[in-house]
């Protein structure tokens, strides 16, 4: 896998990937898709071990983005499916898979030709200090 500079992300990308790694996502992998894809710059893909913990990466995702005033078009999420997305733009979408799902989409596959780093959360998460908002208020 590919290294990656951190301080070279776009705010977005650091913001999603610390909130992933603060609420427990595993297998999470950074897609630079610049210059493939047009619709976004950046895939955040990981995987969620229950329906509760998407649904609650979903929610921090969407009340921090809106404390930062960074840009959120939505989420795509569905009870059931196992497969869920942030989309916050040209900079970023977050894809959160349960495991079979991603297995089964697998859009490290899809997208082979972007590079494909795994993160690590010691780059993103520092233990003396928290990203995430004091509110637990839900969307």
């Amino acid at each position: 896998m590919n290294e990656i500079n951190k301080e070279e992300l776009p705010e977005a990308v650091s913001l999603a990937a610390s909130i992933l790694f603060q609420l427990r996502a595993e297998t999470v992998e950074l897609m630079d898709l610049r210059g493939i894809k047009d619709v976004t710059d950046f895939f955040l893909v990981a995987t969620c071990e229950s329906e509760a913990q998407m649904q609650a990466i979903l929610n921090e995702l969407t009340k921090e983005f809106k404390a930062r005033k960074l840009s959120s078009l939505g989420v795509e999420y569905k009870s059931g499916v196992r497969w869920a997305i942030f989309d916050a733009g040209l900079d970023l979408m977050v894809h959160l898979f349960e495991e079979t799902k991603r297995e089964e989409i697998s859009l490290e596959r899809l997208y082979s030709d972007g590079v494909i780093t795994m993160l690590n959360e010691n780059d993103f998460v520092s233990s003396a200090s928290s990203t995430m908002a004091d509110s637990d208020e839900l969307i």
